[in-house]
């Protein structure tokens, strides 16, 4: 067998291999590119709470009601803190946070909830979790190298590197080049 028709094989028996992983990284890429826009790993939201006036007594006590009364895992509070002589404040964990006026019990309970698919796939691109996924990472990253190189080299003739493939393959180059040169001026 040729060293093309090689080439082709594990081109194209490697890509199958790697599409959910390469499909991932590119959903996510596009996802983190954004991040100024919105947050690609949490959603934020506010409700409306009402638990009534909150009793008299230390701070303590009325966080500890304040806790009771929205069903929320005593374990999950960083603190408290008297924002006005009428906003009292909840801080949780994840930088979630209950806001009430301590004479009609109303206010905001603001929750921070993952984006379950894109919160998994970024901390995957972002090798948040290290370790063994570190090995991973680079093996897909190298397995890139080698689709990208065979990739160049599978077409010959006019299609090919010697033809018009010279031509994408410099175009390719040009971007990186003209970003990185607009970087560093």
């Amino acid at each position: 067998m040729g060293w093309r028709k090689t080439f082709r094989v594990l081109h194209r028996d490697i890509g199958y291999f790697i599409a959910a992983l390469t499909l991932a990284y590119c959903i996510s890429g596009i996802a983190v590119n954004h991040i100024e826009d919105w947050n690609p790993n949490y959603r934020f939201s506010q409700k409306e709470v009402d638990i009534g006036p909150l009793p008299g007594g230390t701070y303590l006590q009325m966080q500890q009601y304040v806790v009771s009364a929205l069903n929320i895992d005593a374990s999950m509070v960083k603190g408290h803190f008297m924002e006005t002589e009428t906003q009292f404040r909840v801080f949780l964990e994840n930088t979630e946070e209950v806001i009430v006026d301590i004479r009609s019990g109303k206010g905001l309970y603001k929750q921070v909830e993952n984006r379950a698919l894109l919160y998994k796939i970024n901390a995957l691109h972002l090798n948040n979790i290290k370790g063994v996924w570190t090995w991973v990472a680079d093996a897909f990253a190298v397995l890139l190298i080698f689709l990208t190189i065979t990739g160049v080299f599978i077409m010959s003739g006019k299609k090919g590197l010697s033809g018009r493939g010279k031509w994408f393959l410099a175009a390719g180059f040009t971007v990186p080049l003209v970003f990185s040169w607009y970087i560093i001026a």
